[in-house]
């Protein structure tokens, strides 16, 4: 099993051992309202490992090659740019 499903798991599971629905209710609705803040510390945590990558010498192709995603990509993390609420493109 890998990091995220680990952790999902163990968090699916400590909501199901809620016995009262309201409260599981309530205690999902917490955890939902802190992904925002979440998705931030992971983006920065990410950033950061891309720049130390760089501080070593590594290329952003080399970067991209060793995370699975583009050149173009890992630059862009670098940057701290972020996809969020990007709006995909459609194929027609």
């Amino acid at each position: 099993m890998s990091f995220p499903d680990t952790h999902t798991a163990a968090i699916t599971n400590a909501l199901t051992s809620i016995n009262d629905p309201a409260d599981r209710a309530r205690a999902a609705g917490d955890m939902l309202n802190h992904i925002p803040a979440l998705q931030r510390a992971l983006r920065e945590a990410r950033q950061e490992a891309v720049l130390e990558m760089r501080a070593t010498g590594a290329t952003f192709d080399e970067i991209g090659k060793q995370l699975g995603i583009t050149r173009a990509r890992a630059s862009d993390i670098a940057k701290g740019a972020s996809t969020a609420g990007r709006k995909k493109k459609t194929q027609e």
